[in-house]
């Protein structure tokens, strides 16, 4: 019977339960550190590890404090230490003292010929797996066996913890790359735990101030409170994600949209317990969406602008041309200048343009061949009213290349503009001089613009008004709001124009 024993566990060597590691692939390799002067002893240490089956054992012999210290410092990794406790010129617990401050999971076992209860219990006190007595050989198989499994388990579990650690540490950084708060919620005390990041989302500096579901409640716009709690019953009651968007109001009064995710947490039984999710502040993407809606409602008024404006080009322009020949070169002109008007505006978000960008657009080339001069102060145009002056720079510049001081070698012509103060009618008050009929006037600032051309051929006012004339005397004047004064002078064409300070017109 004492043959069918494995010696080292007391069980049947046929056991099922026996711990054979070998049976389950090839011996372990396990690399042993041994502190031992005697060379007697080292040998009976080998010899009782070759009987530990399923391991394979390579042992490393020191025996000086010195060659202790390197082996622990270079010689490693090791899986096990074995150490005298006595040495010529080195102790025992002072080789545990280093090993454990270098190799603090790696298990020490002293194997010593030293009795004696104390030593025992000082050494498990400073970290020692194990004490072994020599004249007590045959128990290391038992202590080295259980050593190498209980710092396996150790070794693995530590390693889990460290791996959930760093797990943890990249879901950390890749929630605050993302901006998201993290939150969890617990039905049964309806306590809420939330992330700086989340009370950040919320307009808050400390995660306390929302500890409960009800006060985050209080957050949300009354206008979503209800529909929010909706969403939270039915991810609970459904088992479906939550996903969901509202409204929240900060304590500066602030309105704010946040988006939270997350799903139900359930017991073994099945029964809800909690919610947990994420949390992201989409403010900017609510204004950003409300600007796209808003842009896209502005591109169909432009659209619908631009297209009744080439309809009204073409009409006119047919309705003026001298033959129908001449009609395809005057209406492309005139779409080109609207064509011009617009990369402009494009090249400026629609955000408008100045006055000088609208006059160099149309007159560049003649500003720089010395025909034309340019002289006024910044001032700002909204799109409409960049388009309009445009078209009337364009109709004027084209009548004085055909006709005017742009058809002569010596023409030239002077734009220039001021922001200077204007008299304007201004209706008497009902209750004073009632029936006299007359009316005093006032002033306001506004924008005085001049086109003069000189030195070419001699004007002829024209018989009829054409659609450059039409544009600027009629169109320009009811667009801008303004008053504009066009005239056919001998010496050259002359246009006043003087528009009304406004948020469409304005100095910089």
């Amino acid at each position: 019977m004492a043959q069918l024993l494995d010696s080292s566990v007391g069980r049947p060597a046929d056991s099922p339960f026996a711990e054979d590691p070998s049976a389950l692939g090839s011996p372990i390799p396990c690399r042993v550190l041994l502190l031992e002067d005697s060379g007697i002893d080292a040998d009976l240490v080998r010899e009782h590890l070759r009987m530990i089956d399923g391991h394979d054992f390579e042992v490393q012999r020191v025996e000086t404090r010195q060659a202790f210290i390197d082996a622990v410092g270079n010689g490693g990794p090791f899986d096990l230490i074995l150490s005298d406790f006595d040495l010529p010129d080195f102790d025992g617990m002072s080789a545990l003292a280093i090993a454990r401050d270098r190799l603090p999971r790696v298990p020490f076992i002293f194997v010593s010929g030293m009795l004696g209860e104390e030593n025992a219990i000082e050494a498990l006190k400073k970290g020692a797996t194990d004490y072994v007595v020599k004249l007590r050989m045959e128990r290391l198989q038992v202590v080295v066996r259980r050593a190498l499994v209980e710092a396996r388990d150790r070794n693995e579990l530590a390693d889990k913890r460290k791996a959930l650690a760093e797990s943890e540490a990249r879901l950390r950084f890749a929630l605050e790359a993302g901006r998201l708060g993290s939150w969890e919620l617990t039905l049964s005390t309806n306590r809420l735990h939330v992330s700086s990041i989340c009370a950040a989302n919320l307009g808050l500096s400390d995660p306390a101030e929302i500890s409960t579901y009800d006060r985050l409640l209080e957050r949300v716009h009354p206008g979503d409170r209800e529909h929010q709690q909706a969403m939270v019953r039915q991810a609970v009651t459904s088992g479906l994600p939550l996903d969901m968007e509202y409204r929240t109001i900060w304590p500066d009064g602030s309105l704010h949209w946040i988006q939270v995710r997350g799903r139900a947490i359930y017991d073994k039984n099945g029964k809800p317990t909690g919610l947990a999710g994420v949390s992201l502040n989409i403010t900017d993407r609510k204004k950003a969406e409300e600007r796209q809606l808003l842009l896209l409602e502005e591109l169909n008024h432009r659209v619908k602008n631009t297209l009744a404006m080439v309809q009204s080009i073409a009409k006119q322009t047919l309705r003026t041309a001298p033959s129908v020949e001449d009609f395809p070169d005057a209406f492309q002109s005139r779409l080109r200048a609207l064509a011009q008007a617009h990369d402009l505006l494009t090249r400026r978000h629609w955000q408008g343009a100045s006055l000088s960008e609208i006059a160099a657009l149309t007159l560049e080339p003649h500003v720089h061949a010395g025909r034309v001069r340019v002289a006024g102060p910044p001032v700002n145009l909204t799109t409409g009213v960049a388009v309009s002056l445009h078209l009337a720079f364009h109709e004027l510049a084209t009548n004085a290349a055909k006709y005017g001081a742009l058809s002569a070698e010596n023409g030239r012509i002077d734009l220039e503009w001021e922001i200077a103060p204007v008299s304007i009618p201004v209706a008497r008050d009902a209750g004073s001089q009632a029936g006299t009929g007359h009316a005093s006037s006032g002033s306001t600032d506004a924008l005085v613009l001049r086109w003069r051309e000189s030195g070419g051929p001699p004007v002829v006012p024209p018989t009829r008004r054409g659609f450059g004339s039409r544009l600027i005397e009629r169109g320009l004047a009811h667009e801008l709001e303004g008053d504009v004064v066009l005239a056919f002078d001998s010496a050259g064409v002359r246009c006043r124009l003087v528009i009304p300070l406004s948020s469409r017109v304005s100095p910089q």
